[in-house]
């Protein structure tokens, strides 16, 4: 009889593990780097397991969410390095058949997802399985990888709407005459600092309109459209040895890798991620702080103010830049999303349940395919 390897071992630990996160809603934080809660750039002790009461079905459901969201230790956005690995955590999956069983044991259903009967698992992969290419089936492909990425998209849009939560309030407060506090200006400043904005003056506040525009939510259609399209599902060299998902460029050689065939003149890598949410991060920061998608950024608040939801095919057509391609990219974007029903995931939520983050061993892999 064959030995069981390491990854079949540890998933069926992890199956029982999640019977008994289901059981007792005992919640462990994503094994990724984070911001805590509290605010942006501190340290952050290795945190462990913390019992919370799932929130009950009904009116109080949406504030429940917010309260859990906001206790959750913070992915780190915008800068430092390395993890804060938590104790109890199992080596992330690799492969497809892994996935699959992991996403079995937590009941993901993306129908269930889509018909608004189901919320998403907070499921945080560090990377997506290395052998989707070699998948026959299309939309089994498809389905792992969606299911992979998309927990990651909204934990990223879940921090940035806290902010932005936090920052509207802020805005009407001074609005209404109030004075900022110490701890309120460190805030504001460090997070104005992260999106590209300074104060006008020395010691003075930031625009907290301009900063406005720039902390706000990228589509989730929008961002699964993006990261099909510059990954391939998941399948390009780029995504299974960079865990670039968003063709995002470097200028030095050491941050990223070379794209096939390029000569010894070119200037850029494909910017390499030591976590597949890095990359999510990465990318929402590119589109809400670099010049060229300004009118991506204006047109999400021309919505905002209509009190329209975020339309991902309306604002795909802002992102000419993205892309040599221009028009033809915009497009594909609007392909991808129709042909794959992304409009259907727009109002998808994580669960207020159970957390498994999924580490890697060896944060810089290559394939092992």
């Amino acid at each position: 009889m064959r030995k069981p390897d390491f990854a079949t071992s540890s998933l069926g630990l992890l199956a029982a593990a999640v019977v008994v996160l289901q059981a007792t809603a005992i919640f462990a934080g994503p094994t990724l780097p984070y911001y805590p809660a509290s605010g942006i750039g501190q340290a952050v002790p290795v945190a462990t397991a913390t019992v919370m009461q799932a929130p009950q079905a009904g009116a109080a459901m949406t504030a429940a969410k917010a309260r859990y969201a906001a206790a959750l230790p913070r992915v780190r956005l915008f800068t430092g390095a390395g993890d804060v690995p938590l104790p109890g955590t199992v080596t992330s999956v690799r492969r497809s058949h892994e996935a699959r069983q992991l996403f079995e044991l937590a009941g993901y259903d993306l129908a269930a997802v889509r018909a608004g009967e189901s919320d998403v698992p907070r499921l945080f992969l560090a990377q997506v399985p290395n052998d989707l290419r070699k998948l026959r089936e299309v939309e089994e492909r498809k389905s792992i990888f969606i299911k992979t990425v998309l927990p990651l998209i909204l934990r990223v849009n879940e921090e940035i709407a806290e902010d932005r939560s936090r920052l509207l309030a802020l805005d009407t407060r001074l609005k209404a005459g109030a004075v900022p506090g110490p701890a309120e200006r460190r805030w504001l400043n460090s997070l104005a600092a992260a999106y590209g904005l300074e104060a006008a003056q020395p010691g003075g506040l930031p625009d907290l309109a301009a900063l406005l525009l720039r902390v706000d939510e990228i589509p989730v259609a929008l961002a699964l459209a993006q990261s099909i399209e510059e990954s391939g599902w998941g399948t390009s060299r780029f995504a299974r040895e960079g865990n670039a998902l968003y063709g995002q460029y470097a200028w030095s050689e050491s941050a990223g890798l070379k794209p096939a065939g390029s000569g010894p003149d070119t200037a850029h890598v494909v910017r390499s991620f030591d976590r597949v949410i890095d990359a999510a991060a990465a990318y929402s920061l590119n589109l809400n702080t670099h010049p060229a998608y300004h009118d991506f950024r204006a047109a999400r608040a021309s919505l905002r103010a209509a009190g329209k939801p975020l339309d991902a095919e309306a604002l795909a057509s802002h992102l000419l830049r993205y892309s040599e391609r221009g028009q033809d990219y915009v497009r594909t974007l609007r392909i991808i999303i129709r042909t794959n029903r992304l409009d259907e995931l727009q109002q998808a939520s994580l669960a207020s349940g159970m957390v498994v983050a999924m580490t890697d061993e060896a944060p810089n892999r290559r394939d092992e395919s």
